[in-house]
Formats: structure tokens, sequence, C-alpha cells
């Protein structure tokens, strides 16, 4: 085996059995030591592994989590949490909770929508009655499944957007993932609802807290509205024919300068960005470029490679490489590595490399937002194995109706043109 597939080994294996180790080695902590033993073992030199990292994803991170951070400073989590607090049962908050954050994902990124969607989770969990792990893994679900349909609902359906090759991005998307998207969010309420007891609902208050009055919370809508327009209008301007619009990070970059100039906690929002996530991604895409630059991935792939372009391999290749290597740099990876394209394939890629978060913690760096933020504020911490026993149904169910789905697309729109 080689040093690279070696220390990506190394890397899940210590985020694995992260439950047994030091309570302050945290994830991001893993990934960066795996790209500086990268960099140390020769597998990856300085000037490729910058070349590695994908700045138009970073500053698209870096975007939404400042939006994402000022909603939550001031108020939005309470206002949510208050709003879903008023349904007289667990299962109906929950699946109020469920299809509030499947949105919110789509919109803003699942990443985004963890961070926002971690305090209402504990919250709303203490006023119902149930374990607070209960809605956190429900979160970590809700966010893979809603971030499916769009974009921008997640880091790897932006790197196939910013790619080139999918045409009119967020027309596309929702086209063909609309449907598997509804219907897997309907499965995870019903699964999920079952660990509830509607007996136990309505026993502790949600406090109101933070925020403010909406002079304090327009900045943060607008550049919330500013994103959705400027990624609309560049998959309208795609799909006119007219060229490509601006890059996805830099329209993000411009969507949250309200946030900077107008937020009242602007100094504030800067210091609690997610730069722990940030530092994950960075970290992460000197991984996987080391595993290309290495030749080490092309290793593993053997005949496998010269197949990366037909749906079902690609399908394969998404779901076991995501356990792996998580779900964004597998894709970072696989792109790489292909050596043509089309919809359908980049749609596959996309769908199950996205609902193969619903396995394990490390496959999503969705899971790991949600998990690092519950344990800062004081919530329960989730083990590697209760995460995988809980949202493996979904995750199954969600992947096979999305295969079989996006393999009978074409044939439905060749039927009803």
């Amino acid at each position: 085996m080689s040093v690279g597939l070696t220390i990506s080994l190394g890397i899940f294996g210590l985020i694995a059995a992260r439950e047994w180790l030091p309570a302050w080695l945290k994830i991001w902590h893993i990934m960066l030591a795996g790209a500086i033993a990268m960099l140390i073992s020769g597998q990856i030199g300085p000037r490729a592994a910058l070349a590695a990292i994908d700045w138009n994803i970073i500053a698209y991170l870096f975007a939404v989590f400042s939006i994402g951070t000022a909603l939550h400073l001031n108020g939005v989590s309470h206002r949510i949490a208050g709003r879903l607090a008023g349904f007289r049962s667990a299962r109906a908050s929950l699946a109020a909770f469920v299809v509030c954050f499947a949105v919110l994902a789509a919109v803003l990124t699942n990443d985004a929508a963890a961070v926002i969607g971690a305090p209402i989770a504990l919250a709303l969990a203490a006023h119902a009655g149930v374990r607070a792990k209960t809605f956190l893994i429900a979160l970590c679900v809700t966010v893979t499944i809603g971030s499916l349909a769009t974009p921008i609902g997640n880091p790897q359906n932006l790197l196939i957007a910013a790619s080139g090759q999918i045409p009119a991005p967020l027309l596309t998307f929702m086209a063909w993932l609309i449907v598997p998207t509804t219907v897997s969010l309907a499965m995870a309420i019903w699964w999920l609802s079952r660990s509830l007891d509607p007996g136990d609902a309505r026993v502790a208050e949600v406090r109101e807290g933070g925020g403010g009055g909406a002079d304090r919370l327009w900045p943060s809508l607008l550049a919330m509205g500013l994103l959705v327009v400027l990624v609309a209008a560049d998959s309208l301007v795609s799909s006119l024919g007219r060229g490509r619009g601006i890059p996805l990070g830099i329209a993000a970059c411009v969507a949250c300068v309200p946030v900077y100039l107008f937020g009242p906690r602007r100094q504030e929002t800067l210091l609690n960005v997610d730069w722990r996530t940030l530092i994950f991604f960075v970290a992460m895409f000197v991984v996987t470029g080391a595993l290309i630059e290495s030749g080490s991935m092309q290793h593993l792939l053997g005949e496998v490679r010269g197949r990366m372009t037909e749906p079902l391999v690609t399908a394969g290749v998404s779901f076991f490489g995501s356990q792996i290597f998580s779900n964004v740099p597998l894709v970072d990876m696989y792109l790489k590595l292909l050596h043509s394209y089309s919809t359908d394939n980049l749609v596959m890629l996309a769908a199950v490399s996205t609902l193969a978060g619903n396995v394990f913690i490390i496959s999503a760096a969705s899971n790991v937002i949600v998990l690092q933020q519950a344990e800062a504020l004081g919530g329960p911490s989730i083990s590697f194995t209760e995460f995988t026993r809980a949202v493996l149904p979904v995750g199954v169910f969600s992947i096979l109706i999305t295969i079989a789905w996006v393999l009978v697309f074409p044939w439905l729109l060749a039927v009803f043109r």
C-alpha cells in the first residue's frame, strides 16, 4: 500500500476512533495532521499543495459561514426555535424542523444550515422532552438530504457546478433531483419520528436569547437574498447560452458584504466564523491533491478508472469512496480524473456522494460541523457507531431510490418531450 493511501486510511481510522481518543482531539486536527504528513513524506510539494486547494470553494464557504453566523448571532436561531416549539407534539416539531432545515440547506448550503441548526436542535429537544441526540442526528440527516437538490446545497455539488460541465446548474439540479429529495425527506421524517415519544412533549420551555429586532437582522437577510439571486442569475445566464457569470466564490463574497458593512455585530461575526471547518477543507484539498499527485488514487481505482463515465460505476465509487475519503474530497478527486463529462454521470456523482453522508460521521463535513457545534454548546457527544445505527436505514433507502431515479430520468425526459 502506498504512503498516501496509508495516511488517508489513518485519517479515517483516527476519526472513526475519536470517541476513544482525548476529548481535545478534534476532527479538523486529524485532517490537518494528515495534510502535514502528506507534505513531510513528499507525497505532494508545497506549490502543488497550494494549487490543489480550490480557493473558489473556500471563498464560498467563508461567505456562507459569515452569513450563517450573522443570522445566528442576531437571533434567527432563537426565532426559528420559538416558531417550531409552537407545535403540540414532538413528532410535529420534528417534521417541521426537518422541512425547515432541508430548505435552508438547499438555499444556504448544508454546512451553514448545520451552524444555525445545532442550537435549535438542542432547544427543541429540551422543549419536547426527548434526547438531544435525536434532534442532532435529525439535523445531520436533514441538511444532507435537503442539500441534494441545488448546486449550492453542499460543497460537492458546488465543485461539480463550478467545473462548468453542468448546463444551467440550478435548473439542472432541481429538475433531476427534486423528486428523490422529497421522497427521501419523507422517509427520514417517518424513520426519525420512531425515536420520539410524543407523550413527553412540552415539558420544557424554549428560551429566547441573543439577537434583536428587525433593524439588526436585515443585513444578514439581505446577504442571504443576494446569494440566492446571484446564484440563480448565474444559472439563468448559463441556460441562455451567454457564457458563465462570475465564479460562485466571488458571488458569495459579494453577497456577504452587507453583513460586514452594515451588520451590528461585524467583528463578532468574523471571529465566530467556523474557521475550524475552513481549515478542515484546506487540509482536505491538500490530502486529495497528494493522492492524485502521487498516483495513489489512480492505483486504487485500477481498471475501474476506464469506466468512470458510466453512471452505475460512478454510483459505486461515490458511495464507497465517500466512506474512506469523505464526500467532498472524493468528488474533488473524481472530477480531476474524469476524461469526459455527461450530465447524468455528474448528477449521479453529486447525488450518491451527498447521500453517502448518511452512513458514517466522516462521510460528510456537515456531520462534523453539527457534532462540533453541539459539543461547543454543551450538548452530548455522539459516537461513531451510535451515529451509523441511527442514520443507516435512511441512507440506504435514499441512495437506492436516487440511483433508480437518475437512471430512469433521461428516459422520462425523452418520453415527455
